[in-house]
């Protein structure tokens, strides 16, 4: 009774800290926003090039919005006309289409005629909720103003920003939703048990609630940038990760049959398996690119969170409920793995790594893309402006690159001018009536669209070319021009720092440097195969041909800090069995014993990422597939068969 008293305190305590943190505390989404820049820092090359035009420009600050009107027949001149001085009349940040010549105004407009477009300007510094706010107001007043008979769209930097605000809020309780019942649904068919299933959800909620305030409290006082897609991955984590904390406790407490020896003996596994996640997130606080780092602040906080909850709240929610003693079902399955992996261990570590070898393979042959659109969904406006304006125009309409020259000498301009005029990428060259007495301002126009590979290893090469002429490069292109070089320095730096404390965590954790390069290798393995697999399903049967920048990275950091997981668990108990075996009985033995708990902790695991591949945008499919695909390999192959096989393998050696 006065264990079971110290439980129920235990759960309380946490109730009243909710309760609290409810009445005082912002949630999360409260203080959500964007990063700054386009999370580039204020050193890149493109954000100086957008100061110093700031400094020296006399047009106003702000982000573009292009408001693309389109009509199934052609379009008289007094038709269009009339429709530019309407908007004229009503915003003024656009163009004065009643003073600019014709010919100068005809650059809006198609040859049809069907098709012709108003670049308008969002003035301030603005966070993403303000604009689509802002958006949100234009569309229902031009709905107002302008003839029914015109489809009209929204695109540029303005348009996609409304609409990413517009995806992620539509589907944050959809998310919820799924996740939560997606667990809830196999924790019933993998266990047949109403209580198991209910718990690891109850302890879920409290702690995502907790950590949801204490998040909210971080970015309502600090000024970390708490970020929707950051939200959104850390619930899905927060609800998986807490479902493997209780599958692990619930097996060990059937076993044992007492809470308190349950929690002793599982107490290691859990504080490694915290510990693995923590010092991966960790590691993204060092990226340059401010969305990978503000992951790390976010998913820090629910790490910590959850390691006390697994050590204190969950213990205490199953000690409190009386449990069936159900005799547990056995299976071979898991006894077959181990003795066939200890027994035949080169017949089953060489067909795994030939087939995880050439998923890594394919890894390496991802082409990678920096168009946000394309992850979006095709009928989404900023997307079929952007295709209405490519098939009219150019798709370099979308985001003009402007070029700053540090001269008022005509031949020095002209020559320049000329020199970019000739590049078989530029589709024209525009004059700016924005200028000061030092620079001299113009627009290219791009044919490709300003996302592509094509158009930023062009933009990137005029900058290179005219950085000896004191020319600066602003615009979305160069943005992205500097975001490809950040990511790869990020990319690299994250992965080889995660994988060096992950590896000497596991070799403190496993007192043995060959059993913890031997976790290392499968699990970096099952990461390029999960990547490289997924990238070839989605292109063979979905025909995506490039991918997300951020997919690999964001997949190497939960792939590994959670996959490594279930090895952890297996090494936990093969410490425990090396006590009463010799090395490969122990090392078969601890296959058997962790294989129902991890398999099943694996399928939920699998299935709460997979739960991302509802979602609109196709960065957030990708990714979670991958994670999901990721953990099945590590589950059912690498965890049960590959690992065993290569501990004894070198067991037998370093025996020899």
């Amino acid at each position: 009774m006065k264990n079971k008293r110290s439980w129920l305190v235990i759960i309380v305590s946490w109730l009243i800290a909710l309760g609290l943190l409810t009445l005082f505390a912002p949630s999360s989404k409260e203080v959500s926003s964007t990063s700054k820049n386009s999370g580039l820092p204020d050193t890149a090359l493109s954000i100086q090039a957008d100061k110093v035009m700031k400094e020296n420009s006399s047009s106003k600050e702000g982000i573009p919005l292009i408001i693309v009107f389109d009509r199934n027949k052609n379009n008289t001149e007094d038709e269009i006309q009339s429709v530019l001085e309407l908007m004229e009349q009503n915003y003024s940040s656009i163009p004065k289409f009643s003073k600019i010549p014709k010919e100068q105004r005809n650059s809006f407009v198609s040859e049809d005629k069907k098709t012709f477009f108003v670049p308008l300007i969002l003035e301030g510094q603005l966070e993403s909720k303000e604009v689509h706010k802002k958006v949100e107001e234009i569309k229902n007043n031009v709905s107002n103003i302008i003839p029914s008979d015109f489809t009209i769209y929204y695109t540029g930097p303005a348009g996609i920003a409304s609409d990413t605000m517009e995806l992620f809020s539509q589907a944050d309780v959809v998310l919820l939703l799924a996740t939560v019942g997606i667990i809830f649904i196999l924790l019933i068919i993998i266990y047949r048990s109403f209580i198991l299933a209910i718990i690891p959800l109850i302890g879920a909620g409290i702690v995502y609630g907790v950590v949801d305030r204490i998040i909210g409290l971080i970015g309502k006082f600090t000024s970390i940038t708490i970020e929707n897609q950051a939200l959104s991955i850390m619930m899905i984590l927060l609800f998986a990760v807490i479902t493997d904390y209780s599958l692990l406790l619930y097996a060990r407490y059937k076993e044992e049959q007492d809470m308190r020896v349950a929690l002793a003996k599982t107490r290691e596994t859990i504080l490694f398996s915290g510990g693995t996640i923590l010092a991966g997130v960790a590691t993204l606080a060092l990226a340059i690119y401010e969305p990978y780092r503000n992951f790390a602040p976010v998913f820090a906080i629910a790490v910590i969170i959850m390691l006390i909850a697994g050590l204190t709240l969950l213990p205490a929610l199953f000690a409190v409920v009386k449990m069936t003693k159900n005799k547990e079902k056995t299976t071979k399955i898991w006894a077959n793995a181990g003795n066939v992996s200890t027994k035949k261990p080169w017949r089953v570590a060489i067909p795994i790594l030939i087939l995880l070898g050439i998923g890594t393979w394919h890894a390496t042959t991802i082409i990678y893309s920096y168009d946000l659109l394309a992850s979006f969904p095709d009928e989404l406006s900023s997307k079929e402006g952007f295709t209405k304006l490519g098939d009219a125009f150019s798709e370099g309409e979308i985001a003009p690159t402007t070029i700053l020259v540090k001269s008022k000498d005509e031949k020095e301009v002209a020559a320049i001018r000329e020199w970019i005029e000739d590049r078989s990428l530029v589709s024209q060259v525009r004059a700016s009536p924005s200028g000061s007495d030092l620079y001299t301002q113009f627009s290219i126009i791009l044919k490709a669209n300003p996302y592509s590979q094509e158009a930023l290893d062009e933009v990137d090469m005029i900058r290179d070319e005219l950085r000896d002429q004191q020319v600066l490069v602003s615009g979305e292109t160069v943005k992205q021009v500097d975001i490809r070089h950040i990511n790869n320095r990020d990319t690299l730096l994250v992965m080889g720092l995660m994988t060096v404390l992950i590896g000497l965590m596991l070799a403190f954790q496993t007192r043995s440097m060959r059993a913890s390069l031997l976790m290392m290798f499968s699990i970096l393995l099952s990461f390029g195969a999960a990547l490289g697999l997924s990238t070839w399903i989605f292109d063979v049967f979905l025909g995506y041909k490039s991918f997300s920048y951020r997919i690999p990275l964001y997949t190497f950091v939960f792939l590994v800090a959670l996959g490594v997981d279930y090895s952890i668990m297996l090494m936990s108990r093969l410490k425990e069995e090396r006590k009463k075996r010799d090395e490969l009985e122990a090392i078969a033995k601890a296959v058997e014993k962790t294989g129902s708990v991890i398999s099943s902790a694996g399928l939920i695991l699998a299935a709460t990422f997979a739960v991302l591949i509802s979602q609109p945008v196709m960065e957030l499919k990708v990714f979670g597939f991958a994670v999901a695909v990721g953990v099945l390999l590590d589950t059912f192959i690498v965890r049960p068969l590959l690992l065993p096989a290569l501990l004894t393998i070198t067991k037998k050696s370093r025996g020899k």
